[in-house]
């Protein structure tokens, strides 16, 4: 017997409305507005309260930005969003003010059904099997990347909140980025003993996704150039004698300077650098200061570019001391003829004393010859 339901409505038109739009709550409870978020949401809504005949939508960007609460920059971001799952055929141009597009009620469907997949999937099986999957994949779908990034949290805490910040990852991320992600989080699972998720794990990958927004890396090319200089950075610090360190650090920011801008060192080049820094400071750990005035700068302002071209650069900087007077022999030398000069003076002025007490001498010696004449 076919069971019959009682159906309430309720309206919150008003007498000039000229579009109603039903939502059913079983369609909300199997998590409909689950898979957009709040601001996803109120664009869709607005979008299906000013649909046309053939399903087009024809907007005021101002207007509809007004109504939702939303600066304009916002809606373009969210339409465009909408429109990558197909929902809208097109995104918003630059300088557009009214917003033509249709609306695909077939693709708004079958998001809902892929939403529910992504909820199975990702509650179904050992978190640990999840990313081996992926991992070993030579492709993956957006819903098997989000189903191994919440596999990280106990089935307790993967709420709704975290399902949004994951499907906005899947956004703002590339995919094969996010896949390394999954990779590197569960390498250091391992490492730490947990075997399928383990307390802090997320907050592991969270700290890794942040420091991807805060640098602006958004492409998998850019995290390799990223890896690249983290990795040359640390061996310019082993060369200088830091062991332990955090990325952070004054120091290694400045070895990063080193590294990368227009006028960039090759690992290299910087290591020889430092390696003849610490040769010539036999007495102790030369300061970055030192490395850079007498190695660093002068590298970059030669143009030199080869560790060839600094072996010759050092040669001729070495010949040209070894070619130039001791100046502790200057300065002996220089004292010795003082000395000379000295000694003269006083010779002289010997001599010339003796002079002037002789002449006082026969100066003052007088005879009266006259008491002796007869």
């Amino acid at each position: 017997m076919k069971k019959i339901y009682y159906k309430k409505n309720i309206d919150l038109s008003e007498p000039e409305s000229r579009q109603l739009l039903t939502f059913g709550d079983s369609l909300i409870e199997k998590g409909f507005l689950r898979q957009f978020s709040g601001d996803e949401t109120k664009v869709l809504i607005y979008l299906l309260t000013h649909l046309k005949e053939d399903n087009e939508i024809e907007i005021e960007l101002p207007l509809a930005a007004g109504a939702l609460g939303l600066k304009i920059k916002n809606l373009r971001k969210i339409i465009s969003n909408l429109a990558v799952t197909g929902i809208i055929n097109r995104e918003t141009a630059e300088g557009e003010s009214f917003f033509n597009s249709y609306l695909n009620l077939k693709a708004v469907i079958e998001k809902k059904e892929e939403s529910e997949q992504f909820t199975n999937v990702s509650t179904a099986g050992a978190g640990s099997e999840v990313r081996k999957q992926l991992i070993n994949s030579n492709s993956a779908s957006e819903n098997e990347i989000a189903a191994a990034l919440i596999s990280f949290l106990p089935p307790n805490n993967r709420n709704i909140h975290r399902r949004e910040e994951i499907k906005s990852w899947l956004n703002d991320f590339e995919n094969k980025m996010l896949k390394e992600l999954v990779r590197r989080v569960d390498k250091w699972l391992k490492r730490q003993g947990g075997s399928d998720h383990l307390q802090g794990a997320y907050a592991y990958l969270k700290a890794i996704i942040d420091n991807w927004y805060q640098e602006e890396i958004t492409t998998y090319e850019k995290l390799q150039k990223q890896d690249k200089l983290h990795r040359e950075t640390k061996e310019l610090a082993r060369a200088y004698g830091i062991r332990s360190f955090s990325s952070n650090t004054a120091q290694l920011k400045t070895f990063q300077s080193w590294l990368s801008g227009e006028q960039a060192l090759s690992k290299e080049l910087a290591l020889a650098a430092i390696r003849e820094a610490v040769r010539r400071k036999r007495d102790g750990q030369p300061s970055l200061k030192y490395v850079e005035d007498n190695f660093i700068n002068p590298i970059k302002e030669l143009g030199i570019s080869s560790l060839a071209d600094f072996r010759r650069w050092l040669q001729k900087e070495m010949d040209q001391k070894s070619s130039e007077p001791d100046q502790r022999d200057q300065n002996t030398s220089k004292n010795k003829n003082k000395k000379e000069d000295k000694n003269k003076a006083d010779k002289s002025k010997t001599k010339n004393s003796d002079e002037n007490k002789d002449n006082y001498k026969w100066k003052d010696f007088f005879i009266d010859f006259d008491k002796y004449k007869e």
